[in-house]
């Protein structure tokens, strides 16, 4: 086959002076280039781009297909094909083709229960409306409107710097759409509208799915633009076998062919230069495998330079160019003065809601990715499915913005399922409602249902000119089964109760970060699951002012790869109503005669967890933890609870080695190194080793003052949340334990 290839190659380069003599009136003829479509697979056409311009052939017309629209749409405006393999290696692709926003793109008071349920079903108007599953694509849009900035404004293709078409497909008349004025972003999309994977694109009075369902080989487009020589480079297979069709996307791809089929064999006889890219081992969703589709697109463009390079060398001596060939032809792009901004498509929030998070202003001046981030600082809020926008010039730099929104269904009822050693197993219930009461709001309730039940409810409602300020309602029960140890041996167990009700007002640094204030009531309840020589019980109640600070940058919810979590609160206990008895054998006696009291005392918490990519498949992160009660004499009121490697109980500060609970003190600090390595796609080896040093002030624990410990996890993304599995081991009594989490954590 490669011979065969070889010899029409070469003909090619015999025949094309003649080709080229043949033009009328001596004009050069003009070169055609068409990328077809093919998912991920389309990421090979980058290595033809690369080896086009190291010839240094000029391409007069560009037409593409679904992922050949965009690679194709950005090398018609001006961007090189060195500049395309760039973006391709930096994309996040799994990010850009999935139905959820990055962790990092959520605004931080929705990051804690933002996609940790395993089902999510919207409710309009009392009735269940379940999703489609259809990828709205906000990410990706947003994405390619950066990209597509430097020809902004420019609503004839045919101007940008190589004239350029897309192709889409009628979904109501099945027929063929050709692309070549409006909205560029708009285009792209429509022709990578893949039917029942991405939503169909509306564009006039029809709506527009992928084109590869009808032309996903444009070479006759090219040639209606005037093309006399077409160079088609395609990276689909046809049909594949049944053994091949292993993913959705896959089965989409197929259907889509069949009416394909007979315009690819009348595009692939009028094409001059066909470049069959042999990609067998790889799916429309191995966006997986960038790399080896960039090297292969790669190796086939050097198996192509020579055609090009001859091509390139006698057009150009046959018809000297008047400029020299330049592989990086984007046109310079200024920022843009917003001159007014409009918002379609609001139902249930209002567009001063909206202006406000988006933070744009008339008059001012912004660049592609202000416009970005000040979208996605609205979008964030998890009010809005999608949001698009267009700029239309005013002239002298100046830009209208027209925004177009979708917005999600106000309610949702939500489940999970959730299992760790401590807490044992529960089934999740939660009930978003946003617009509660008043609008430019969001409540929930959650509810785990087990041996060990738990009830967090929430209430925040935006406030401010930049809605960056909020109010916050909370309340928060749990019930635990709690073992006190002493030198790390059962000694006692309790029931653990404790509710609280919160208020606090927050202000929002940005996507990542926030400060506030606030109060708590807490009652707390601690009895004795049997009775034992020494054993406190009872009741009390308290309140509890503080100051908070967080940061959340992780990329993701599972496993992160990169990113800070911290949290830091620091406040003051007083107003303490203590109903606490202490007995020993039987007889009550006074607390302070063995060194409790429930005096007023000031706190302080602090946990944070660094992820560092140290290479492809690895991440460090580094764990501190801290806490410190001053002057407190409680016992396990109040105290810190070390152990554990989740937060599955107030107080806690996990450390590897130990179970939950297993050091009760009033003032502990925590270090711990974790190895995440990703094995193999989504199953991870997770090695750690930790230190604890505690009692350094009061005297909660006597004997131990330090521990150390180690571990490690075997961990898999689910649909169900992390499972985990753990080993662990503590140097100061030598033992192993175990420790299973399966999903997330209430």
């Amino acid at each position: 086959m490669r011979k065969r290839q070889a010899l029409v190659y070469f003909i090619i380069i015999l025949l094309l002076p003649a080709v080229v003599f043949a033009q009328e009136g001596g004009k050069r003829p003009k070169i055609g280039l068409t990328l077809s479509g093919g998912g991920a697979k389309g990421l090979a056409h980058i290595g033809i781009l690369q080896a086009i311009d190291s010839a240094g052939l000029k391409v007069d017309y560009v037409t593409g297909t679904s992922m050949g629209s965009i690679i194709g749409a950005l090398y018609a405006m001006g961007y090189s094909g060195d500049a395309i393999e760039k973006m391709a290696h930096e994309m996040d692709w799994d990010n850009l083709f999935s139905n959820q926003p990055v962790l990092t793109d959520i605004s931080y008071e929705e990051k804690r229960e933002y996609n940790k349920y395993l089902i999510e079903i919207p409710f309009e108007y009392g009735k269940p409306k379940l999703a489609s599953g259809v990828i709205a694509g906000e990410q990706l849009w947003l994405e390619l409107a950066r990209l597509c900035w430097p020809v902004n404004g420019e609503k004839d293709f045919s101007k940008f710097n190589i004239p350029f078409k897309c192709i889409a497909t009628d979904v109501t008349t099945g027929d063929i759409v050709t692309l070549d004025t409006g909205d560029i972003v708009t285009a792209i999309r429509a022709s990578m509208a893949i039917p029942s994977v991405f939503t169909a694109i509306k564009i006039g009075d029809k709506k527009l799915v992928d084109g590869g369902v009808v032309r996903n080989f444009p070479v006759i487009t090219a040639k209606e633009m005037g093309a006399d020589l077409v160079i088609g480079s395609n990276v689909s297979g046809g049909l594949r076998k049944a053994d091949q069709l292993v993913t959705p996307l896959d089965i989409i791809y197929q259907l889509g062919f069949y009416k394909d089929a007979d315009d690819f064999k009348q595009a692939k006889k009028v094409t001059d230069i066909y470049i069959q890219h042999h990609l067998d081992n790889y799916s429309a969703a191995s966006f997986g495998s960038v790399d080896s589709l960039l090297e292969l697109g790669k190796e086939k463009g050097a198996e192509m330079y020579p055609v090009f390079k001859r091509m390139a060398d006698s057009l150009n001596a046959l018809y000297p160019p008047e400029t020299p060939f330049h592989k990086n032809r984007l046109p310079f792009t200024p920022d843009i003065e917003l001159v007014d901004i409009k918002v379609t498509g609001l139902l249930h929030s209002d567009v001063g809601f909206f202006l406000g998070r988006l933070g744009l202003v008339k008059d001012g001046c912004y660049t592609p990715n202000d416009i970005k981030e000040a979208v996605l600082n609205v979008f964030g809020t998890r009010f809005y499915k999608m949001i698009t926008y267009q700029l239309e010039p005013k002239g002298d730099g100046k830009s209208e913005m027209d925004i177009s929104v979708e917005e999600n269904p106000l309610t949702y009822v939500k489940f999970a399922l959730q299992y760790n050693s401590f807490t044992n197993a529960s089934a999740i219930v939660n009930i978003t409602q946003r617009n509660f009461i008043v609008p430019n709001s969001r409540a929930f309730v959650s509810l785990a249902i087990g041996e060990n039940p738990r009830i967090l409810a929430e209430y925040f409602k935006y406030l401010g000119p930049k809605r960056n300020f909020g109010f916050g309602l909370g309340a928060y029960f749990e019930d635990n089964a709690l073992t006190l140890y002493k030198d790390f041996k059962r000694q006692m167990e309790y029931h653990l109760k404790y509710l609280n009700g919160d208020i606090h007002f927050q202000y929002t640094l940005n996507r990542m970060m926030a400060v506030g204030v606030g109060n708590r009531y807490e009652l707390l309840n601690i009895s004795p699951r049997y009775e034992s020589e020494e054993v406190l019980k009872g009741n009390g109640n308290q309140m509890n002012s503080y100051l908070y600070f967080g940061i959340n940058s992780l990329d993701r919810k599972i496993f992160p790869r990169r990113g800070v979590d911290l949290q830091l609160e620091s406040g003051w206990v007083y107003r303490q109503q203590e109903g606490y008895r202490l007995y020993k054998n039987g007889v009550e006696v006074s607390p302070g005669d063995y060194n409790y009291s429930f005096n007023d005392y000031q706190r302080a918490i602090m946990q944070m967890k660094y992820n560092i990519p140290f290479n492809r498949n690895g991440t460090l992160q580094v764990q501190l933890g801290g806490g410190a009660n001053f002057n407190h004499r409680q016992g396990p009121i109040n105290a810190f609870l070390l152990g554990g490697l989740n937060n599955v109980i107030r107080n806690q500060l996990p450390i590897v080695g130990i179970r939950e609970g297993e050091i009760t003190t009033s003032s502990a600090a925590t270090f711990q190194l974790s190895y995440q390595y990703e094995l193999m796609r989504n199953t991870y080896a997770i090695p750690r080793a930790g230190v604890a040093l505690y009692d350094f002030l009061g005297d909660v624990s006597a004997k131990y003052k330090y521990m150390s410990g180690y571990g490690v996890t075997g961990g898999y993304s689910s649909f169900l949340g992390p499972i985990e599995a753990s080993l662990m081991y503590c140097d100061q009594d030598g033992r192993l334990r175990m420790y299973v989490n399966i999903g997330f954590n209430f």
